[in-house]
């Protein structure tokens, strides 16, 4: 009986009780804009280099008041979390969707809006990234669980360049 109470124990935590969040903090949009000025991710008018490109990604605010948390914590969170289990379906469930789906259920299930929508379109790509209140911000591809970069891909036609388009937080 104790192998089957372990085994049922960590069902539970693995599949059932999603983590903690316990380093919430709450933060401005001022804050966003510096978050995302420090990498370089967005575009206000003033030609931004991006490696060896001009960005032209503009940030599109949706809050005035955001919650972010730890990147552990999130990272706990992102373990947890299903959405990249999501069947790929061509045009009706693809890389839009599962960055819009992540984005929303962390929100919902957590209060932490600091997950940002990124559509790519010098990449035709879309992802997500997230800020955190003890590192810098960092891409992510809810359709592999992964922390990503620019100039890396998951497909000929699909990359991460953050050249032209936008950032939705």
């Amino acid at each position: 009986m104790g192998k089957l109470t372990k085994a049922i124990v960590e069902f539970q935590k693995k599949y059932i009780n999603p983590p903690n969040l316990q380093t919430r903090e709450k933060k401005d949009r001022a804050w966003v804009v510096k978050q995302l000025e420090s990498q370089g991710w967005i575009w206000d008018g003033t030609p931004l280099k991006v490696g060896d490109k001009i960005s032209q990604v503009k940030h599109l605010p949706l809050d005035n008041s955001y919650t972010a948390c730890s990147k552990k914590e999130f990272q706990e969170w992102i373990e947890w979390d299903w959405v990249d289990k999501k069947q790929y379906v061509k045009d009706k469930y693809d890389c839009e969707n599962f960055a819009f789906s992540f984005k929303a259920r962390t929100d919902r299930r957590f209060g932490i809006n600091t997950v940002g929508l990124v559509i790519d379109y010098s990449g035709g790509h879309a992802y997500n990234l997230v800020l955190f209140t003890d590192s810098p911000p960092l891409l992510y591809e809810p359709q592999t669980d992964e922390w990503v970069y620019i100039g890396e891909g998951m497909s000929a036609n699909e990359s991460y360049k953050m050249q032209q388009g936008y950032i939705i937080i």
